[in-house]
């Protein structure tokens, strides 16, 4: 079945996300003004709780601080120097704009990071052409980015952003190579079947990730709310699969001493459970101070909050897409151990 680790978790996992992502998608698409509501819980529940789940990994233990050191104390000040500096020369349009194209292309690198995972736990031939292979996996979310491009969109999450001009035959043309590569997918999964060779788990989460941007991209026709369903995907499956690899990090606890990410992370109930609230309180600590700050420094210029709500908030997602870009590669042989997979 090729499953990560069981199929409990997996369908959770790839079935579960998606089905509520979906569902939340369609609901503030019938019913708009539920978007600010579900948006805020997604946040505080899954958007900054993901953002606060990499520190696991990236400082989680002595260990991984000392490893760390260069992307958890000078990375961030060098990119808060860089959206600063976008924000006050340019203005805070760019800011926005640069996180509207660059979460999409984290989505989709994370999709493929995980796809990569579910690829070695089932030992599958690497392909003969791994760049055709992507072609295929970025074909839909391409198709996505472009169709909203051709929409014109000048606004995003209530603040102005920047969009080219897309023809819309360009974006039909790319729609229709998108479809086709659907098909070549297809194709190679009934191949597989046939041989005896089908992983189940890999071809759900491939499914999964191909629906989630037709439907966050293209299928829901409000910006926002198809950004919402394609966020709650990926926020969701990001915060389960850094705590399963983290319960198979620290499965010896007695290797890792007095380790409290060792204690939390372990596959009992009571420890999953503290595990999920003690990140959500780091989250809730971080978040909640973070923003008391900005309002004290504001003293009340509601444009001042604005901008520095827009230059902090980013500098945190955008440290956040470079680490992740560096410590979760399926390559790496760290990894590969941690999670079983070659």
């Amino acid at each position: 079945m090729g499953w990560l680790d069981n199929a409990r978790f997996d369908s959770l996992l790839i079935l579960g996300v998606f089905a509520m992502a979906v569902i939340s998608g369609v609901i503030v698409s019938y019913r708009p003004e539920l978007f600010i509501p579900i948006m805020l819980i997604d946040l505080w529940i899954l958007g900054y709780h993901h953002v606060i789940s990499t520190f696991t990994k990236l400082a989680g233990t002595k260990e991984d601080r000392k490893d760390n050191w260069k992307l958890i104390y000078p990375l961030p000040v060098l990119v808060l120097m860089g959206v600063a500096f976008l924000a006050t020369v340019f203005g805070i349009w760019t800011v926005v704009t640069v996180y509207l194209f660059w979460q999409w292309f984290h989505y989709t690198r994370q999709s493929w990071g995980i796809a990569a995972f579910y690829k070695r736990k089932a030992g599958a031939t690497p392909p003969k052409n791994i760049y055709f292979d992507q072609a295929i996996f970025w074909a839909v979310p391409f198709w996505g980015i472009l169709n909203r491009c051709a929409q014109g969109w000048d606004e995003f999450l209530f603040l102005p952003v920047w969009m080219p001009e897309i023809p819309v035959v360009i974006a039909d043309v790319v729609g229709i190579l998108a479809v086709a590569a659907l098909g070549i997918w297809a194709y190679q999964r009934y191949k597989q079947y046939t041989e005896g060779t089908l992983s189940f788990a890999q071809t759900a989460f491939e499914a999964s990730h191909f629906t989630i941007f037709y439907i966050g991209y293209i299928a829901l026709s409000e910006l926002n709310h198809g950004w919402l369903a394609v966020n709650i995907w990926h926020n969701a499956q990001y915060i389960l699969f850094v705590w399963l690899y983290n319960t198979n990090r620290f499965k010896h606890i007695e290797q890792h001493g007095r380790s409290l990410m060792a204690w939390i992370s372990q596959k009992t109930p009571p420890r999953t459970i503290l595990y999920f609230m003690f990140c959500l309180l780091l989250t809730t600590l971080f978040y909640k101070n973070m923003q008391l700050v900005l309002s004290h420094i504001s003293n009340g210029e509601i444009m001042l909050l604005m901008t520095l709500n827009v230059i902090i908030f980013q500098t945190v997602n955008f440290h956040h897409y470079i680490v992740d870009s560096i410590i979760w590669k399926a390559r790496n042989k760290k990894n590969q151990a941690v999670m079983k997979i070659k």
